[in-house]
């Protein structure tokens, strides 16, 4: 698309929503990319009923693979909605380890969770809960499985705790306040600007490969992106030897 072409759009688009011609171009570019203009009218449009904000990211879109327009949003956005009802009284989460107490009554609304060991003792991550409180009703309380929407990148490397979190919280509040048409980030993933959903039933198990499979699975792939997610996917970085064939062949690729 041209810069007149470009023009064209933000001012149709901003007679439509209200918003002015420079932020709906702001919002394009960064949270929005891709979209015609019916697609950006419409994705503002529910950012205004929704009382989201665009501008800090509590709320963004991309397309699946049939190019259907998905709006997203992460915890804080999700949050961000409930705190403006005034049922909102309150969230409690927390990440569960394989050494913790714990037991949860979801029909009943009770969760038991004691942390007996020391952080450091506390074991591998199971899973989080969340538990959301509304005046005058019932709490909500959904459960995340670690492996499920363990990512092995970013944030869910370095702070995993955090992010487990964050998908059992982003589910009750989305439940709890029925806050619909808008997708949770974390049952996403997105690739080359495409969003495919996270298989989250009858996952079939994992096919375990010796270090020789790997090491010829890792020749053989000539995709930069490719080569990244299948060592992300079968934990490469548990191994110096199949690490560094791979830091070799992303060179290669480059």
């Amino acid at each position: 698309m041209n810069t007149e072409n470009k023009l064209q759009l933000y001012s149709k688009v901003a007679e439509l929503t209200g918003y002015e011609k420079n932020q709906v171009a702001v919002i394009q570019q960064n949270v929005a990319k891709g979209t015609t203009a019916s697609e950006l009218a419409y994705f503002l449009n529910v950012c205004q009923t929704m009382e989201l904000n665009p501008f800090n990211k509590e709320v963004w879109c991309y397309k699946d693979g049939k190019g259907n327009l998905l709006i997203f949003a992460g915890r804080d956005g999700f949050l961000s909605k409930a705190q403006k009802n005034p049922a909102f009284n309150g969230i409690r989460s927390c990440e569960v380890r394989e050494n913790d107490l714990w037991e949860l009554d979801i029909p009943n609304a009770e969760i038991t969770h004691k942390i007996t060991a020391k952080q450091s003792e506390r074991g591998t991550i199971i899973g989080a809960y969340a538990m959301i409180f509304r005046k005058g009703g019932e709490p909500t309380i959904e459960w995340a499985e670690f492996d499920t929407y363990n990512k092995r990148y970013s944030a869910w490397k370095s702070h995993p705790a955090e992010m487990i979190k964050k998908v059992a919280e982003a589910h009750a509040l989305k439940k709890a306040f029925g806050i619909s048409g808008i997708q949770s980030e974390y049952d996403w993933n997105v690739k080359d600007g495409i969003a495919k959903p996270i298989p989250t039933e009858n996952v079939e198990a994992k096919i375990i490969l010796s270090d020789a499979d790997l090491k010829k699975q890792i020749q053989s792939i000539t995709d930069h992106d490719e080569l990244i997610d299948f060592a992300l996917n079968n934990e490469i970085d548990t191994s110096p030897e199949l690490s560094e064939l791979v830091r070799k062949r992303i060179a290669e690729l480059t």
